[in-house]
This record gives C-alpha cells, structure tokens and sequence, in this order.
C-alpha cells in the first residue's frame, strides 16, 4: 500500500473520531432536551396537583359552590395536562395510568361532594363528609407519591441514556486510535532499514513523544511523507487531547448523576417537614422489620402519635407556625427514642414510631413517659408559646398482630380510646392493658 493512502486513511480515521465526538454530544444535548421537557411537564402537574389539594381543602372546609366550580376547573384542568403529558421511558406507562385512574377517581369523588353539598355537614372522619375529605387526601397524596417515582424514573432513564451512548463513544475511540496505531506499525516497518529519519520519528513516537517532527535534507518524496507523517503526528496529539477531556467530562457527569440519585433517593423517603420517614419509606421500613422480628424471635411495638387540639394551634397561629410545631415535635419525638427505633410521619399531626426490640410492656411505658416529657415543655412561635399534649395509642407484636396495617390500625384506634381520656395519655389494647395493671399489682 502506498504512503499517501496509509496516511489518506489516518487521516479519515481522525476525521471519524471527530465526527463521533461531535455527533456524541449532539445526541446528549439531544437527550437532555427531551428529558427537560419531561421533568418540564412533571413539575407543571405537581403545580396543578397543589393548586387542586388547596381547592380541595377549601371546599370541604366551606362547603361553598363556588369553591366547588373552582376545584372543578382546577381538577379539568389537571386532566388536560395529564393527557398531553408524554413520556418516552417504557417504565413510566404504569405510573401515567396510575395518575389517570387516580384523577377519574378524584372526578367520582367531586360528584359525590356536589350531591352531599345542599345537605347539612356533618363533622368527624366516619361522617360522609370525613370520608370524603379521608379519600381526597389519599387520592392527592397518591398522586403526588407517584409524579415523584415518574420524576426518578424520567432522571433514571437520562442517566442509563448518556451511559449507553458515552460507552459506545469510547469503544469508537478506542477502536480509532488502535486502527491508527496498527497503521503506524506497518509503516514503521516498511521503511525501517532504508528511511533512517523516518525510523527515528517513528521510535520516538511509540514512545509517545508527539512533539519530535521528522527532518529532511532532500525534497522528494520523503520530505512529503515526512510532512504528512508530522500532521499525522498533530492530529495523534489532538485526538488524545480530546479523549482525556471526554473522560474527565464523563467523570463529572457520573459524579453529579449519583449526587441527584441519592438526593432524590433522599427527597422520595423523607418528609419535606420533619425529615422523618414518609409514610411509604416507613411501612417498607416496617415490613423489614416485621420479617427481622419474626426471624429472630424478638418483641417490637407501634406507637400511634397525635398531637392534642393541633388545628386549633393551626388556625390560631398560621401555618407556619404550625409547620414550626410540627417540626419541633416530631425532633422532640426522635430525641426520645433510640437512634435504632423508626419514626415516621403518616400526615398531618400524625407521627407513628416503631420500638425494637421491647423486652416487655414496662419498657414501652417508659418511652411513651419520654415522648411525653419531651414534647411538653412550650414552643415558642413570635410572641406567644405553646404547650403540647399527645395522645398515643400502642400496638404490641406479636402480642397484638403480626402484619403492619392490623398493627397500625390497632394503634391508630387506641390512639382515639386514649383521646377521650385527656390529654398527655396513652392506650394499650384490652388484653396487653390487663398484663400491665398485672405488672404494676405485682
């Protein structure tokens, strides 16, 4: 093969690698547009989301029909919104289902409401008008945990995206630069005992000196190949210029896609609020450690947590005051439990803690004692203070139930026995009661 071609198709191999750097980037910022778009369209049904739970709770707080056309508008127009969403992840097709069943749902539950709004309303969570307001809630609440799987998955889908197509990215460089240097050897080769000066540019270049330039005394054809064999050499240099670059870039990238993946991770298990576990990321929390307790054998109980008069507190002070309470109890609570028991918030004024392992039923009174000398003493919000009281009911294992939703439920119904009691008080199911008055004769 003559020199001329040899270097004609080096040269088209560096144009190659060019090109697939380029077309790289162009198919990342391509990517990246596309997944804009669709966090775009994420974040706008979050906002139509918000706008329709204020709505919500406008309505069902006034009963007004007024407020009722407004929550119908808000609830069509986050229809509309869901319908010309699109998502290009194949994973996300369950979730926007998911999304528009819930919104439907939320259509039959508004029907609902307009037949109930001429009646007189009824206060209370098992009047029709507490259910109603009990399944908007779930709905909203569903809603909103499901944007937020759509929203890691559409960030998922980028980061597997950019990977496949870096990978391939570098297999072509790769491929390019072992193609070039295969021709370099054969050149190398065939000039070896007769172009002296060609033997030596050629020895210091695979010893990666890039910056030698070959010399030739006569003007002939060697000083051509002399001088194609010098650009040769340049467009080396560049090509590994570029590649060192694009694994620096690709670093970067990867290092700022796992930060927002443990952000997310972070954001999709916590409450914005309190920090404390949502009320997903705690039952998954549980459901481990049920499976640990019934592994090895060990005793756990659940506590129900309400915090006394706290709309009260809410309509007096503001919601920001009211969000500072919450924060600082559900701290309060955290700090009187150990740094292995679970805390969680399930919504509202409403916190759940999981105690493991409980050796018996006298320990459990001693946290719930804890809990309520902790969260007692006043919050100071502006110019005024206040002083919590809780209510809480208990739930054993396995003394009570084995399985989460019988414990939480148990708990949950003892934590409104103990509300009719006073404030500060607790309640134990009827037959964990009587093992504790037992304890406390003996």
């Amino acid at each position: 093969m003559m020199i001329n071609t040899r270097l004609k198709l080096l040269l088209f191999i560096s144009l190659f690698l060019t090109t697939t750097i380029l077309l790289t980037f162009a198919g990342l910022k391509h990517i990246q547009q596309d997944n804009l778009r669709q966090l775009s369209s994420i974040m706008e049904l979050e906002s139509n989301i918000d706008i329709l739970r204020s709505r919500l709770w406008a309505l069902q707080e006034f009963q007004d029909p007024e407020v009722l056309i407004q929550t119908l508008n808000a609830h069509q127009e986050l229809k509309q919104k869901l319908a010309k969403a699109q998502f290009l992840a194949p994973s996300t097709k369950i979730l926007t289902t998911n999304l528009n069943r819930q919104a439907d749902s939320l259509a039959a539950l508004l029907e609902l409401t307009q037949q109930h709004l001429s009646s007189t309303p009824q206060r209370g969570i098992t009047s029709a008008r507490g259910m109603l307001t009990t399944r908007f809630n779930i709905t909203i609440q569903s809603m909103s945990e499901d944007l937020t799987s759509l929203q890691r998955q559409v960030i998922d889908s980028l980061a597997e995206q950019q990977s496949q197509i870096l990978s391939s990215t570098i297999l072509f460089l790769l491929a390019g630069s072992i193609i070039s240097l295969l021709f370099t050897i054969s050149t190398l080769k065939a000039f070896r005992e007769s172009l002296h000066p060609m033997k030596q540019g050629i020895k210091r270049l695979s010893q990666g000196d890039l910056d030698g330039n070959i010399e030739v005394v006569h003007h002939n054809e060697l000083a051509i190949l002399a001088q194609k064999f010098n650009a040769m050499t340049q467009k080396l240099k560049e090509t590994t210029i570029r590649k060192e670059a694009l694994q620096s870039e690709v670093q970067s990238q990867t290092k700022q896609l796992k930060r927002q993946t443990q952000k997310l991770k972070y954001v999709a298990e916590h409450d914005d609020l309190t920090g404390l576990y949502s009320r997903s990321a705690f039952e998954r929390q549980i459901d481990t450690a049920i499976a640990r307790c019934q592994r090895t054998q060990m005793h756990a109980a659940m506590l129900f947590i309400d915090l006394d008069k706290f709309k009260q507190v809410n309509d007096s002070l503001g919601h920001d005051n009211g969000d500072k309470v919450l924060s600082t109890a559900a701290r309060r609570i955290q700090s009187a439990v150990r740094s292995s028991d679970i805390c969680g918030r399930l919504g509202g004024d409403e916190f759940v803690v999981w105690l493991e392992p409980i050796n018996d039923i006298a320990e459990v009174s001693i946290v719930i004692d804890k809990i309520i000398a902790q969260v007692s003493p006043p919050i100071v919000c502006g110019r005024t203070s206040v002083s919590l009281t809780v209510s809480i009911g208990v739930a054993m294992y396995p003394g009570d139930e084995l399985t989460r939703l019988n414990l939480i439920k148990i708990a949950d119904d003892n934590m409104y026995q103990a509300k009719k009691i006073s404030g500060n008080s607790h309640r134990f199911s009827d037959t964990i009661a009587q093992q504790v008055e037992k304890s406390e004769v003996d």
